[in-house]
């Protein structure tokens, strides 16, 4: 992951969540990359047993050669230990076909044609 400002890059492990509308990453990583991450976008998020805050921004998501920028969200709380790749910001960058029984994934990028 790189965030556009200041160039850093960082590595991590993240699971996809088709069930999840945005990407959520521990906050260490925004500080990793140098963020202020109470000066991002704040927005709520509720899942069916807890509620809580995460901060936006803009960064570069590379996976499997493919990079896309996206506004991704940190967490407010230091000790949500999670990473997830969401629909919005990465899965809707993406042609992806799953075969669960193989434990596949094929991922390329989702090239929007000019109008």
């Amino acid at each position: 992951m790189c965030c556009v400002p200041g160039e850093e890059t960082i590595d991590l492990v993240a699971n996809l969540d088709t069930g999840a509308a945005y990407c959520l990453f521990e906050r260490s990583y925004a500080e990793a990359l140098g963020l202020n991450v109470e000066r991002g976008v704040p927005m709520s998020f509720s899942t069916a047993n807890s509620r809580f805050e995460a901060y936006g921004h803009e960064v570069a998501i590379s996976t499997l050669d493919i990079e896309v920028y996206s506004m991704v969200f940190f967490f407010a709380d230091a000790n949500i230990v999670k990473n997830v790749l969401g629909r919005h910001g990465w899965l809707d960058r993406l042609n992806v076909g799953i075969v669960d029984r193989d434990r596949l994934l094929y991922a390329g990028a989702y090239d929007i044609l000019p109008e």
